[in-house]
Protein backbone atom coordinates (compact mmCIF):
# COMPACT_ATOMS: atom_id res chain seq x y z
CA UNK A 1 0.00 0.00 0.00
CA UNK A 2 1.11 3.70 -0.64
CA UNK A 3 2.16 6.16 1.55
CA UNK A 4 -0.76 8.08 0.57
CA UNK A 5 -3.99 5.67 0.35
CA UNK A 6 -5.71 6.63 -2.33
CA UNK A 7 -9.73 5.66 -1.17
CA UNK A 8 -13.09 6.41 -2.71
CA UNK A 9 -15.71 7.16 0.10
CA UNK A 10 -19.33 5.05 -0.43
CA UNK A 11 -21.46 6.66 1.43
CA UNK A 12 -22.57 10.52 2.55
CA UNK A 13 -24.61 10.15 5.57
CA UNK A 14 -24.12 10.86 9.33
CA UNK A 15 -21.26 8.09 10.16
CA UNK A 16 -19.49 9.75 6.55
CA UNK A 17 -19.58 13.00 7.40
CA UNK A 18 -17.14 12.68 10.35
CA UNK A 19 -15.00 9.52 9.17
CA UNK A 20 -14.45 11.07 5.92
CA UNK A 21 -13.42 14.37 7.37
CA UNK A 22 -10.97 12.19 9.10
CA UNK A 23 -9.61 10.15 6.89
CA UNK A 24 -8.65 13.08 4.59
CA UNK A 25 -7.21 14.41 8.16
CA UNK A 26 -4.71 11.92 8.30
CA UNK A 27 -3.48 12.15 4.54
CA UNK A 28 -5.75 10.04 2.89
CA UNK A 29 -6.58 11.30 -0.83
CA UNK A 30 -10.23 10.80 -0.91
CA UNK A 31 -10.31 10.83 -4.92
CA UNK A 32 -14.43 10.48 -5.16
CA UNK A 33 -17.54 10.33 -2.29
CA UNK A 34 -20.28 8.07 -3.85
CA UNK A 35 -24.11 8.93 -2.92
CA UNK A 36 -27.42 8.03 -3.95
CA UNK A 37 -28.14 11.57 -3.44
CA UNK A 38 -25.97 13.90 -5.38
CA UNK A 39 -26.65 16.76 -2.83
CA UNK A 40 -25.70 14.62 -0.16
CA UNK A 41 -22.12 13.54 -2.10
CA UNK A 42 -21.49 17.40 -2.97
CA UNK A 43 -22.31 18.39 0.13
CA UNK A 44 -19.59 15.77 1.81
CA UNK A 45 -16.70 15.80 -0.73
CA UNK A 46 -17.20 19.76 -1.00
CA UNK A 47 -16.01 19.75 2.42
CA UNK A 48 -12.73 18.17 1.62
CA UNK A 49 -12.01 19.55 -1.71
CA UNK A 50 -12.94 16.00 -3.40
CA UNK A 51 -15.21 14.35 -6.37
CA UNK A 52 -18.83 13.59 -5.96
CA UNK A 53 -21.16 11.32 -8.36
CA UNK A 54 -24.47 10.01 -7.89
CA UNK A 55 -23.42 7.54 -10.79
CA UNK A 56 -21.87 3.72 -10.22
CA UNK A 57 -21.04 4.00 -13.71
CA UNK A 58 -18.43 6.58 -13.22
CA UNK A 59 -16.47 5.40 -9.68
CA UNK A 60 -13.16 5.72 -10.12
CA UNK A 61 -11.61 2.41 -10.51
CA UNK A 62 -8.22 3.64 -9.53
CA UNK A 63 -8.34 3.45 -5.69
CA UNK A 64 -6.38 1.61 -3.32
CA UNK A 65 -9.27 1.40 -0.64
CA UNK A 66 -12.68 1.37 -0.98
CA UNK A 67 -14.70 2.47 1.87
CA UNK A 68 -18.38 1.16 2.24
CA UNK A 69 -20.14 3.20 4.57
CA UNK A 70 -24.09 1.87 4.60
CA UNK A 71 -26.61 0.75 6.46
CA UNK A 72 -25.88 -3.01 7.32
CA UNK A 73 -29.33 -4.18 5.06
CA UNK A 74 -28.38 -2.36 1.89
CA UNK A 75 -24.93 -3.68 1.70
CA UNK A 76 -24.99 -6.98 -0.09
CA UNK A 77 -27.48 -5.55 -2.82
CA UNK A 78 -25.11 -2.79 -3.07
CA UNK A 79 -22.40 -4.95 -3.89
CA UNK A 80 -24.21 -6.94 -6.79
CA UNK A 81 -24.13 -3.62 -8.84
CA UNK A 82 -20.86 -2.13 -7.78
CA UNK A 83 -18.47 -2.30 -10.85
CA UNK A 84 -15.30 -4.15 -10.11
CA UNK A 85 -12.11 -2.24 -9.31
CA UNK A 86 -9.87 -5.49 -9.77
CA UNK A 87 -9.51 -8.56 -7.15
CA UNK A 88 -6.94 -6.59 -5.24
CA UNK A 89 -8.29 -3.79 -4.21
CA UNK A 90 -8.98 -3.63 -0.55
CA UNK A 91 -12.72 -3.29 0.46
CA UNK A 92 -14.12 -1.86 4.27
CA UNK A 93 -17.27 -1.36 5.49
CA UNK A 94 -17.86 0.12 8.52
CA UNK A 95 -21.15 -1.67 10.04
CA UNK A 96 -21.51 -3.40 13.24
CA UNK A 97 -23.52 -6.13 12.33
CA UNK A 98 -22.10 -7.40 9.16
CA UNK A 99 -19.47 -10.44 8.96
CA UNK A 100 -16.47 -9.21 6.61
CA UNK A 101 -17.21 -12.00 4.57
CA UNK A 102 -19.64 -10.16 2.89
CA UNK A 103 -16.81 -9.24 0.44
CA UNK A 104 -15.48 -12.86 -0.33
CA UNK A 105 -16.37 -13.39 -3.68
CA UNK A 106 -15.75 -9.56 -4.53
CA UNK A 107 -12.37 -9.04 -3.96
CA UNK A 108 -8.94 -10.93 -2.04
CA UNK A 109 -8.33 -8.40 0.82
CA UNK A 110 -11.30 -6.88 2.70
CA UNK A 111 -12.04 -5.95 6.19
CA UNK A 112 -13.94 -4.00 8.94
CA UNK A 113 -13.39 -0.41 10.35
CA UNK A 114 -16.21 0.05 12.98
CA UNK A 115 -16.20 2.99 15.03
CA UNK A 116 -18.21 1.98 18.26
CA UNK A 117 -20.64 5.78 18.33
CA UNK A 118 -23.39 7.04 16.99
CA UNK A 119 -23.06 9.87 14.39
CA UNK A 120 -25.32 12.38 13.55
CA UNK A 121 -24.25 15.02 10.67
CA UNK A 122 -22.93 18.73 12.34
CA UNK A 123 -22.60 17.11 15.45
CA UNK A 124 -19.24 18.05 17.08
CA UNK A 125 -17.33 14.42 17.47
CA UNK A 126 -13.71 13.87 18.72
CA UNK A 127 -12.77 11.17 16.64
CA UNK A 128 -9.53 10.64 18.42
CA UNK A 129 -11.80 9.27 21.69
CA UNK A 130 -14.04 6.86 19.38
CA UNK A 131 -13.18 3.15 20.18
CA UNK A 132 -12.56 1.86 16.44
CA UNK A 133 -12.87 -2.20 16.21
CA UNK A 134 -11.00 -3.70 13.55
CA UNK A 135 -10.70 -7.26 11.58
CA UNK A 136 -9.79 -8.47 8.58
CA UNK A 137 -9.67 -12.05 6.19
CA UNK A 138 -5.60 -11.33 6.15
CA UNK A 139 -2.19 -10.02 6.76
CA UNK A 140 -2.25 -7.23 4.17
CA UNK A 141 -5.96 -5.80 4.76
CA UNK A 142 -5.85 -6.08 8.51
CA UNK A 143 -2.38 -4.09 8.61
CA UNK A 144 -3.70 -0.94 6.34
CA UNK A 145 -7.43 -0.98 8.00
CA UNK A 146 -5.22 -1.13 11.71
CA UNK A 147 -2.73 2.10 10.56
CA UNK A 148 -5.84 3.99 9.35
CA UNK A 149 -7.60 3.52 12.65
CA UNK A 150 -4.67 4.14 15.06
CA UNK A 151 -4.16 7.27 12.96
CA UNK A 152 -7.80 8.68 13.71
CA UNK A 153 -8.45 7.32 17.28
CA UNK A 154 -6.47 6.50 20.90
CA UNK A 155 -8.28 3.19 21.00
CA UNK A 156 -8.39 0.37 18.28
CA UNK A 157 -9.33 -2.75 19.30
CA UNK A 158 -8.75 -6.29 16.54
CA UNK A 159 -12.29 -7.68 16.83
CA UNK A 160 -13.85 -10.48 15.26
CA UNK A 161 -17.74 -10.67 13.62
CA UNK A 162 -18.74 -12.10 16.13
CA UNK A 163 -17.42 -10.24 19.27
CA UNK A 164 -18.38 -6.93 17.38
CA UNK A 165 -21.86 -7.91 17.06
CA UNK A 166 -21.75 -8.28 20.76
CA UNK A 167 -20.75 -4.69 20.80
CA UNK A 168 -23.11 -3.49 18.82
CA UNK A 169 -25.77 -5.09 20.64
CA UNK A 170 -24.50 -3.45 23.64
CA UNK A 171 -24.23 -0.36 21.93
CA UNK A 172 -28.02 -0.64 21.05
CA UNK A 173 -28.87 -1.15 24.35
CA UNK A 174 -27.18 1.43 26.76
CA UNK A 175 -27.66 3.88 23.50
CA UNK A 176 -31.01 3.54 21.56
CA UNK A 177 -32.86 1.71 24.03
CA UNK A 178 -32.04 4.60 27.06
CA UNK A 179 -32.47 7.34 24.01
CA UNK A 180 -36.27 5.91 23.69
CA UNK A 181 -36.59 5.24 27.41
CA UNK A 182 -35.94 9.54 27.71
CA UNK A 183 -38.50 9.58 24.53
CA UNK A 184 -41.07 7.73 26.71
CA UNK A 185 -40.37 9.67 29.85
CA UNK A 186 -40.50 13.33 27.54
CA UNK A 187 -43.63 12.23 25.76
CA UNK A 188 -45.58 10.58 29.56
CA UNK A 189 -44.50 14.55 31.03
CA UNK A 190 -45.79 16.04 27.82
CA UNK A 191 -49.02 14.45 27.98
CA UNK A 192 -49.53 16.04 32.11
CA UNK A 193 -47.94 19.50 30.75
CA UNK A 194 -45.11 18.91 32.91
CA UNK A 195 -41.39 19.93 32.39
CA UNK A 196 -39.11 17.31 31.00
CA UNK A 197 -35.85 19.84 31.70
CA UNK A 198 -36.23 19.12 35.16
CA UNK A 199 -35.43 15.57 34.38
CA UNK A 200 -31.81 16.87 33.11
CA UNK A 201 -30.06 16.91 36.36
CA UNK A 202 -30.86 13.31 37.45
CA UNK A 203 -30.01 12.52 34.06
CA UNK A 204 -26.46 13.72 33.95
CA UNK A 205 -25.96 12.72 37.21
CA UNK A 206 -26.87 8.79 36.40
CA UNK A 207 -24.77 9.21 33.29
CA UNK A 208 -21.76 10.38 35.85
CA UNK A 209 -22.67 7.44 37.68
CA UNK A 210 -22.32 4.59 34.78
CA UNK A 211 -19.38 6.19 33.03
CA UNK A 212 -17.38 6.41 36.67
CA UNK A 213 -18.30 3.09 38.00
CA UNK A 214 -20.62 -0.18 37.48
CA UNK A 215 -23.66 0.57 36.36
CA UNK A 216 -25.02 -2.23 38.22
CA UNK A 217 -23.56 -1.68 41.47
CA UNK A 218 -24.75 1.68 41.47
CA UNK A 219 -28.56 0.75 40.84
CA UNK A 220 -31.30 2.40 42.73
CA UNK A 221 -34.75 2.77 42.61
CA UNK A 222 -38.16 0.98 43.51
CA UNK A 223 -37.32 -2.31 41.93
CA UNK A 224 -33.52 -2.47 43.67
CA UNK A 225 -35.48 -1.76 47.01
CA UNK A 226 -38.28 -4.71 46.46
CA UNK A 227 -40.53 -1.63 46.97
CA UNK A 228 -43.78 -3.29 45.34
CA UNK A 229 -46.20 -1.03 46.89
CA UNK A 230 -44.48 1.65 44.83
CA UNK A 231 -44.09 -0.35 41.44
CA UNK A 232 -47.92 -0.48 42.01
CA UNK A 233 -48.84 2.68 42.46
CA UNK A 234 -46.55 3.73 39.15
CA UNK A 235 -48.30 1.21 37.16
CA UNK A 236 -51.66 2.17 38.19
CA UNK A 237 -50.44 5.86 36.96
CA UNK A 238 -49.48 4.72 33.35
CA UNK A 239 -52.09 1.53 33.02
CA UNK A 240 -54.12 3.77 30.39
CA UNK A 241 -50.67 2.76 27.92
CA UNK A 242 -50.78 -0.86 27.86
CA UNK A 243 -46.87 -0.46 25.64
CA UNK A 244 -45.32 1.58 28.64
CA UNK A 245 -47.08 -0.53 31.64
CA UNK A 246 -45.09 -3.53 29.98
CA UNK A 247 -41.42 -1.71 29.36
CA UNK A 248 -41.64 -0.82 33.32
CA UNK A 249 -42.68 -4.08 34.13
CA UNK A 250 -40.20 -5.68 32.16
CA UNK A 251 -37.35 -3.85 33.11
CA UNK A 252 -38.41 -3.82 37.10
CA UNK A 253 -38.56 -7.28 36.97
CA UNK A 254 -35.33 -7.60 35.02
CA UNK A 255 -33.90 -5.47 37.87
CA UNK A 256 -35.42 -7.34 40.76
CA UNK A 257 -33.84 -10.84 39.40
CA UNK A 258 -30.56 -8.87 38.79
CA UNK A 259 -30.78 -8.03 42.34
CA UNK A 260 -31.13 -11.01 43.82
CA UNK A 261 -28.41 -13.02 41.22
CA UNK A 262 -26.02 -10.16 42.93
CA UNK A 263 -27.56 -11.04 46.55
CA UNK A 264 -26.56 -14.69 45.74
CA UNK A 265 -23.10 -14.08 44.29
CA UNK A 266 -21.69 -12.18 47.74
Amino acid sequence: MPDTLKLVALGAGNLASHLVPALDNIGCDILQVYSRSIYNANSLAHSIDSEATADLAKINKQADLYLFMLKDDALEDFLKVFPSPGKNALFVHTAGAKSIEVFREYTNNYACLYPLQSFRKKQSMDMSSVPFLVNANNDFSLRNVRMLARKISHTVNECSDEDRLRYHLSAVLVNNFTNHLHCLANNFLEEYALDSNLLKPIISTGYEKIIDGDPCKSQTGPAQRGDLKLIRKHLQLIKSDSRLSLIYKTISDSITENNKTDNEDR
